[in-house]
């Protein structure tokens, strides 16, 4: 093979190796170009005009508090965040979701998903999962079991009667949403979105999660997940932003709750990605060694793979010239 044709050969599968890797970033891409028309922050809410008892329509948010935990023992570090919660939503039905009960729940109302649920890899992954479809198929308000509550979240200011679902979610940097809190109507389209998309994020991550559970998380069940699945469901509205999705910044939850941010899932990885989390120049220069990197060595196993065909064929041709003479 001439060198011209070996170039040609390498060039192309470079370029097929830059396409796949824009392919799979491409969610990632768009979210990151269309934030603020996707998730823009725009809810403002005044602490004053807070009911007391309120009794909600039935197309409204009901008022039920959901928390996810291991077991019915909860651990000391999120006992007084949990307490906390509990008497400021003393007027809510109060749904503590353990892993036992959470999988009843799915094998009675969801069993499509169990094989998923009973082969995630970490179990973040599960208390991850189950948030969306409870919210799905109860609706009301998610609080991570380390958030201390300071005051009522007037819910009635983010109810409107212009659409037939609302939910709430808080913004994030530098792109999509968080689901430390969310807020919904129950069968919120967004949220059925989510629960569908759940096995795929799943046989997209499984293979390589234990190499790197951070971004696995991340992307499978956590906040990046959750903010792809709402932002697929808002791409088929017809205007943006959304009236059925509304977001609020960290800000503005500031006087109703705060986030301990006990995060005891993260490993080694997770403190790596948030070391580097605002440092650009770095993201850049370890970006570029690894696309520079990734080339080098599709270059070489394209290089080292076409030798050893070519010399394969070669012995067959031989081969094959062989047994010719020999007729």
């Amino acid at each position: 093979m001439s060198l011209k044709r070996k170039t040609s050969l390498l060039f192309i599968a470079d370029l097929v190796l830059l396409g796949f890797i824009l392919h799979i970033l491409s969610p990632l891409i768009s979210l990151l170009r269309h934030n603020k028309e996707l998730f823009p922050a725009h809810v403002s809410i005044t602490s004053s005009d807070v009911p007391k008892s309120f009794i909600p329509r039935d197309d409204q948010i009901p008022r039920i508090l959901h928390q996810t935990t291991k077991n019915e023992t909860i651990p000391s570090i999120w006992a007084d965040s949990q307490a906390s919660c509990l008497k400021i939503y003393s007027n809510y039905e109060y749904m503590l979701w353990t892993d036992d009960k959470a999988r009843s729940f799915l094998a009675a109302e969801y069993p499509w998903f169990l094989e998923v649920w009973d082969n995630y890899p970490f179990p973040i992954q599960r208390a991850d999962a189950i948030r969306y479809f409870v919210l799905y198929h109860y609706g009301g308000i998610y609080l991570d079991m380390d958030t201390v509550c300071h005051e009522e979240f007037p819910i009635h200011q983010i109810e409107t009667n212009n659409v037939t679902h609302n939910c709430l979610f808080e913004g994030t940097l530098p792109t999509g949403v968080t689901n430390d809190i969310m807020i919904s109507s129950a069968k919120h389209p967004a949220f059925e979105r989510a629960t569908k998309l759940l096995p795929v994020s799943f046989k997209f991550t499984w293979w390589w999660a234990k190499m790197q559970p951070y971004a696995a998380i991340m992307s499978s069940t956590g906040p990046l997940f959750i903010s792809l699945a709402v932002a697929d469901y808002l791409y088929e509205q017809p205007s943006l932003p959304s009236p059925t999705v509304q977001v609020i910044s960290p800000t503005g939850l500031r006087p109703y709750i705060s986030d301990l941010q006990t995060a005891t899932w993260h490993g080694w990885d997770a403190h790596v990605l948030m070391w580097l989390s605002n440092k650009p120049l770095v993201w850049f220069i370890l970006g570029t060694v690894l696309l520079i990197g990734g080339l080098y060595t599709v270059n070489n196993v394209f290089v080292i793979v076409s030798r050893v065909l070519l010399r394969l064929i070669q012995a067959l041709l031989q081969r094959i010239k062989k047994m010719a003479k020999t007729i």
